[in-house]
Parts: structure tokens; sequence; C-alpha cells
């Protein structure tokens, strides 16, 4: 999930696996970004994720959008 790493120190391989885990440790990691708000969604991914492609982010943005717009108040 996300780009998450043991050797990163996101956690152990069980827990990164674990959409509620990788996604709390993400949301942790993301309010500790000044100004995150206010970053483009790639950007703000990237300074959190700090992934080695940092550009795959943006191709996922728009599906993303639409599934939170699908299932937001579901």
């Amino acid at each position: 999930l996300f780009q998450q790493r043991p050797t990163s120190g996101w956690g152990t391989v069980e827990q990164i696996t674990d959409p509620e885990y990788s996604t709390l440790a993400f949301l942790k990691g993301l309010k500790q970004v000044d100004g995150w708000q206010d970053m483009p969604l790639t950007v703000a991914a990237q300074t959190v994720q700090v992934s080695a492609y940092p550009d795959h982010y943006a191709q996922w943005e728009q599906l993303a959008a639409d599934l939170v717009a699908q299932h937001w108040n579901s």
C-alpha cells in the first residue's frame, strides 16, 4: 500500500500491508507536512512517501478523487 517499506521505518511487513494501518500511517505523516492542504496532491504525497518515482502518484489522482466522491458519504 502506498509506497511504505519496513526499511524506511513505516512498520513491519504485516503492518504496512494492512490498509487501515497504512492509511493511518500515511495520514500521520501528512499532518507533519506544513502547508500540505495547499500543495498539489502529488507533491504532498511525495513529501510523505519520498518515492524514487514521485510522478507515479499523478496517474491515480483522478481515480482517487472519483472514488472519494462516490463513497465519501455512503
